[in-house]
């Protein structure tokens, strides 16, 4: 069930880049929006009144969505789990189950919120797995914002269709600003299906192909790259995989000690010769030096925590090179690639670097991060390309001419 339905089927292969626009600024109406916000809340609100709702998922975002409903005195039905070892557990009075003894504790005619966001997860597969229940209202996670978005609180991409339609006009300037047709499809498809919940428009991802696809970047043998965000060393492993050990200096900064550890165990096990050209920094990216807290968790979803048990450095990329050379600034620091950006702006102007940024943390960042990238690098070429489901891992790529192919 997708309220108001998606406003055009998605372009053919390969679509010009007039179709892809005017596929935009369908999704963009705010006549439809508000037809599809209302018909969701009346959908909502009888559903949670005679314990019709459902949710799939017991983890953190669908607690934060059953606590959501609950303080406007809503009731869920049943959270509704995959994974046995779940099975038997109650969250806030409800109980977590398989799917055919959630749809028995339900009303007639299930709704179905997918509370399920995460990696590697695909809305459209859990989709597909309660229809062939007989479910015919599935929502995803971003339905859930549209209702109850501010008790929910921020979370990653996820909030109400307001800050897209209010922004319609840069969504547009950014989208004829990408330099093909895969980058027009991926980057409306995304902005679509979070205005219509229909994943038929999502892009297929590419996740082996993330950050230092050749046919998007050739770097030279002797490049400088930061890794802002190296976690456990995936984007080392792919920069490896693609340009084998033909680089400078590679240097990695991850601000949660626990992945920071398994990145230097990943970088120890590599030939000394490619090891001793990478630098690991137990530290956060910013716009300038400082201190920060976290709660190291040892997952890519590690966040400032003003609470947090561990502080780190917190440091600005032009003091860290202090002038020195850079080819290639990839960004994946869960929301604070705008930051960073600032933090970089005088070796990017003065190296003109390639800009590889993940463009999915917050609702917006799917256009004010290309408009920083068109700013600070105007004769950059830009594609967008997705490398893992639901629009995560959504990555722009600013890609100077003498890095290109």
């Amino acid at each position: 069930m997708s309220p108001g339905g998606a406003p055009a089927a998605a372009p053919r292969a390969g679509p010009d880049a007039s179709e892809t626009r005017a596929w935009l600024r369908a999704a963009l109406d705010p006549a439809r929006v508000a037809a599809a916000k209302a018909a969701l809340q009346r959908l909502f609100d009888e559903a949670t009144r005679s314990d019709r709702l459902l949710i799939l998922g017991s983890a953190a975002l669908p607690r934060r969505i059953l606590s959501a409903i609950q303080a406007e005195g809503g009731r869920v039905a049943a959270l509704i789990e995959y994974a046995p070892r779940f099975w038997g557990q109650s969250i806030a009075g409800v109980p977590v189950l398989p799917v055919d003894e959630a749809l028995a504790r339900s009303g007639p005619d299930p709704v179905v919120i997918v509370g399920i966001w995460s990696p590697g997860h695909s809305f459209a597969a859990s989709r597909r797995w309660l229809a062939s229940r007989g479910i015919r209202h599935i929502l995803p996670p971003m339905a859930a914002f549209w209702r109850w978005g501010e008790r929910i609180g921020p979370h990653y991409q996820l909030a109400g269709p307001e800050p897209l339609l209010q922004s319609a006009a840069r969504i547009l300037a950014v989208h004829d600003a990408l330099a093909d047709a895969e980058s027009r499809a991926h980057y409306a498809g995304v902005i679509a299906a979070r205005l219509t919940f229909d994943p038929a428009t999502l892009p297929r991802p590419d996740p082996l192909a993330i950050y230092f696809d050749r046919t998007l970047l050739r770097l030279p043998e002797d490049a400088v790259l930061v890794d802002a965000g190296a976690y456990r060393g995936d984007t080392l492993e792919g920069f490896l995989r693609w340009h084998g050990p033909r680089f400078d200096r590679y240097l990695a900064f991850e601000p949660d000690p626990i992945s920071a550890a398994a990145l230097r165990e990943m970088v120890a096990a590599l030939p000394a010769e490619i090891g001793r050209r990478i630098a690991i920094t137990e530290a956060a990216l910013g716009a300038a030096p400082g201190r920060l807290r976290l709660t190291p968790t040892g997952t890519p979803g590690t966040r400032p925590d003003a609470a947090g048990s561990t502080e780190v450095p917190l440091l600005a990329v032009d003091d860290v090179l202090a002038g020195g050379r850079l080819d290639a600034l990839k960004l994946d620091t869960e929301g604070a690639e705008a930051a960073v950006l600032a933090g970089a702006a005088r070796s990017i102007s003065r190296h003109r670097p390639a800009l590889l940024v993940s463009i999915y943390h917050h609702p917006t960042d799917v256009f004010t991060l290309a408009e920083t990238a068109m700013t600070l690098l105007p004769e950059a070429t830009l594609f967008v390309r997705a490398h893992d489901e639901d629009g995560i891992d959504l990555v722009l790529y600013a890609i100077p001419r003498r890095l290109q192919p």
